[in-house]
């Protein structure tokens, strides 16, 4: 029998999170007025209060151009500041400030709730193992990225132009 593609791991993680990314959209954007991404960020800031913009980008995950296009809109909401950085004429300060923290301490039960009702039933014991495999699945890929495994990048949508004719 031929391998099916809904058996595979990744395409079993694309599904669950595909069905439940919705219901966060909506509390986030529909609710709170903020993106996955800004989220993200101001989660992250939440716990350390303040960051380089550098170490911002490195503890959120996330790419610095990205980090910053995203704390300009967190800035602009009043969510978060940007403070020069006095030590390094190249680097920012980025603090929460109390509407960020007023923010995240709304959504972030609802963020748990909602969490615990997707993981409810899986006992103690499954969500241990699965958030042990999912930190290796997530430490091989990065692993796997660095490597360049497959250097070709991908064109989104491009047309396929490997043939020579168009």
């Amino acid at each position: 029998m031929k391998p099916f593609f809904r058996q595979q791991p990744m395409f079993q993680l694309y599904r669950a999170w595909s069905n439940a990314n919705p219901m966060f959209l909506r509390l986030g954007e529909g609710r709170f007025n903020i993106t996955r991404r800004e989220w993200r960020i101001l989660a992250t800031l939440a716990i350390f209060n303040r960051l380089s913009s550098s170490d911002l980008a490195k503890a959120a995950e996330l790419d610095p151009v990205r980090t910053s296009r995203t704390v300009t809109r967190l800035v602009e909401k009043g969510w978060v500041s940007r403070h020069k950085n006095k030590e390094n004429a190249r680097s920012v300060w980025v603090q929460i400030e109390a509407e960020g923290i007023q923010l995240y301490e709304t959504m972030m039960p609802l963020v748990i709730e909602m969490n615990q009702m997707l993981t409810a039933d899986l006992s103690e014991q499954e969500l241990q193992v699965l958030e042990k495999a999912l930190d290796k699945i997530t430490q091989r890929a990065v692993e796997m990225n660095a490597s360049e495994m497959i250097p070709e990048r991908a064109r989104r949508g491009g047309r396929d132009t490997s043939s020579g004719s168009r």
